[in-house]
């Protein structure tokens, strides 16, 4: 007789193994392959759940050793292959350092790396790169199910019976909705990791699971008869869960209804799946095939993405490798544990000799590993109370930046209302005018103009004339501090009386008005040469005004019309405020050039964990300075949080790169900063990148030559400094920076 299979389960089982693997790949590779691949977790549990009930009921004499026995070779011998292996390899990779190695595999060893994770606060969706069995949390939670169910089994199985058959099914019903509502409390209050990690958190999906199979133990399946409709709407539930693949993020706001319809729509399948009973065809052996490695899949998958993603290469290719990897390692693991045939019997063994050998080198790596638990706990509270300090002097500084700015708005306010008020100040000014007949002829618009000033023009003044009403005005003090001059129409005396005139005035500001009458080439000549020799002597070009306005001069082409005294007066007005105002712009500009200096003097500190071990011997030195610290920067973050510091006009003008290893930036990388901060000073710490550039903006202080000389100076981690070193990098600044 042909033996039946469930051709469904297996293709669920498929399908939940892909949306895990390619969303492990994409996520921690930076490719957008299935984003929410993660929710096949839940399929992964209620099938767990849901099997576990059917196949113990379908066994005539349930045996708690036999379960056990086959759940220790099925699941946890498996386990221990790959933990162990992975560490054997790990610990031969130089590249690779991994500090939680012991702690972390015990987790693994034992069955409560959820727990671990909690503790250690790992959030899976943001650190998916931190270590290989950052998966492992639900195989832990996989083994601490399957250790107490065969009682949990037993004990309903009884009750179903005797008591009620519906009463197994209602009872885990309810614990999972006490679950899942447990789950979604955690989630709103934003505690991810234990929401996420916890045992009854995500207990949810495995009882449903339990309270399917009991019902359909003792029940059957409620599906629809007609096989055609049946298949639609399993097929259905089959596009629902790709797409939920494709779409649902992780956004934790909708993390807990996408995982509950996921989990409903998985009920769903397999309650359809439990129906479709066949003979295997051609396509249905390779689903088959597949499908029986999905947990070896599940189980090497991350290891394998761990070691691949510290190489540097095509991000596809890699993709590729990690896929192609990733399957021949779960047949190898699953042939050396399963395949019994004796036509490859003797390659089931050498696979298993094989595997053995490199577990229990990894056996022994684990065992004579160094636990640095205590070290990196001390890290952590030292780098966890240099993030206080960070913050208070974050704190300090804003404030005191936020002072700077509304001082220096306040002067620039200042100079602006001056800049308004220069008008008026021109106007109300005690200026004198000395002229002839050009000026009596406009000095009521003078007066207009000047309604504080004094003005002395007579008909055919000369310049000698002019002189003696100087002189005169001056004895009589009432000459100002500003004088305009309007005298050389009646001809143009020698030099010497220029001078002279130039003498009486002092150091006072002149405005002196050329001529348009024919004899302009003397005199104005002689005023030029005479504003040449004088830097308080000032020319007013009415010649000019006079030439784009030609209708305001009657027609000796020398004395102004009714309209043209009173463009004489703007004239002059003008020309007095453009003097002030060239006199208030030149130190408005000499205010800005000294706040920009000053600004050019700050330094933003830009880093993440090396910055902050780093920081309390920086501090003291560089108090003024801005501290940006991000622990799990990453170089896209980094880039955009200079290029958001660079939009708002915040970042100061030299930039200090304060970066350790683990943020893994290429000399492309470095390039692309480099350019995005052309207009600033960058100063780049280089702990074993071996960064060279060319760029007059850039200053590289490479402080891996003094690390590769001074062992001391590098942590236990291969990545923090430890005092030695901090205190030899803060020399290393101080000798480029204070330059």
């Amino acid at each position: 007789m042909e033996k039946k299979y469930y051709k469904r389960l297996d293709l669920i089982r498929l399908l939940s193994c892909i949306g895990v693997l390619l969303y492990h790949i994409g996520y921690v590779y930076g490719v957008d392959l299935l984003k929410g691949g993660y929710l096949a977790v839940c399929t992964f549990f209620v099938m767990t759940g849901y099997l576990s009930v059917v196949s113990s009921m379908n066994k005539d004499n349930f045996s708690i050793k036999e379960y056990y026995s086959n759940k220790i070779k099925k699941i946890y011998l498996p386990l221990l292959i790959v933990a162990f292996s992975s560490v054997a390899i790990i610990s031969l990779l130089e590249s690779i350092d991994w500090l939680n190695l012991k702690p972390e595999t015990t987790s693994v060893i034992f069955g409560y790396n959820n727990f671990w994770q909690i503790s250690a606060g790992a959030d899976y969706f943001t650190r998916l790169i931190s270590s290989p069995f950052m998966h492992f949390w639900y195989i832990s939670i996989l083994l601490q199910f399957e250790l107490i169910f065969p009682f949990i089994f037993i004990i309903f199985k009884k009750v179903g019976k005797k008591i009620g058959k519906g009463i197994p099914s209602l009872f885990f019903l309810m614990l999972g909705l006490a679950s899942y509502a447990y789950f979604c409390t955690l989630i709103k209050n934003g505690e991810i990791n234990p929401a996420y990690y916890g045992t009854f958190t995500r207990a949810f999906s495995l009882l449903f699971g339990l309270s399917l199979g009991f019902f359909h133990s003792f029940y059957k399946p409620i599906v629809i008869k007609d096989k055609i409709i049946n298949i639609i709407v399993f097929y259905f539930y089959i596009i629902a869960t790709i797409l939920m693949y494709f779409v649902v993020g992780t956004d934790f706001c909708s993390l807990s209804i996408s995982m509950i319809i996921s989990t409903i729509i998985s009920l769903r399948l397999i309650s359809y799946a439990a129906k479709d009973i066949k003979g295997k065809n051609k396509i249905d052996i390779i689903v088959s095939s597949f499908s029986s490695i999905s947990y070896e899949i599940y189980l090497v998958q991350y290891p394998v993405i761990f070691i691949l993603q510290t190489i540097n290469m095509n991000s596809i290719l890699k993709i590729v490798l990690t896929i192609l990897i990733t399957i021949i390692l779960s047949y190898i693991i699953h042939f050396a544990l399963n395949i019994k045939k004796s036509r490859i019997k003797i390659l089931s063994i050498i696979l298993s000799i094989f595997l053995l050998g490199i577990s229990v080198f990894g056996l022994y790596k684990y065992i004579t590993t160094e636990d640095h638990t205590k070290e990196m706990e001390k890290l952590k509270n030292d780098l966890a109370e240099n993030q206080k300090l960070i913050e208070k002097q974050r704190e300090e500084y804003l404030n005191k930046k936020k002072s700077e700015e509304d001082e220096w708005q306040k002067v620039l306010n200042d100079l602006s209302v001056s800049e308004e008020e220069l008008k008026e100040k021109v106007r109300n000014m005690q200026v004198v005018g000395v002229g002839d007949s050009i000026m009596e002829l406009a000095v009521r618009d003078l007066y207009k103009e000047f309604p504080n000033g004094y003005f002395d023009a007579a008909t055919n003044r000369t310049e000698k004339a002019a002189k003696e009403v100087l002189k005169d005005l001056k004895n009589k003090g009432m000459l100002g501090d500003v004088v305009i001059l309007n005298i050389g129409t009646n001809g143009s005396c020698l030099g010497a009386c220029k001078e002279e005139v130039m003498e009486i005035l002092g150091n006072r500001t002149v405005f002196w008005l050329n001529a348009t009458n024919p004899d302009y080439n003397t005199f104005n000549p002689s005023l030029i040469d005479l504003a040449s020799k004088h830097d308080n002597l000032h020319i007013i070009d009415w010649i000019t005004v006079m030439k784009e306005n030609p209708g305001y001069l009657i027609s000796d082409k020398v004395h102004p019309t009714v309209k043209g005294c009173k463009l004489y007066a703007q004239t002059i007005y003008n020309a007095l405020y453009d003097f002030y105002l060239k006199e208030y712009n030149k130190i408005k500009e000499e205010k800005i050039k000294e706040h920009e200096d000053l600004e050019k003097e700050k330094i933003t500190f830009i880093g993440n964990e090396l910055l902050l071990g780093l920081y309390p011997y920086l501090q003291n030195d560089f108090d003024n300075s801005e501290y940006i610290i991000d622990k799990d920067f990453t170089y896209n973050s980094l880039k955009e949080k200079i290029k958001e510091k660079i939009d708002d006009k915040s970042l100061s003008h030299n930039m200090v790169l304060v970066l350790d290893k683990k943020i893994n930036i290429s000399n492309n990388d470095y390039s692309e900063l480099i350019e995005l901060l052309k207009d600033y000073k960058l100063f780049i710490i280089d702990l074993g990148n071996s960064i060279e550039f060319n760029n007059e903006n850039v200053i590289v202080i490479n402080f891996n030559r003094k690390i590769k000389t001074n062992k001391e100076y590098i942590s236990f981690d291969n990545i923090h400094l430890t005092e030695e070193g901090s205190k030899a990098l803060k020399k290393e600044i101080d000798s480029v920076l204070k330059k």
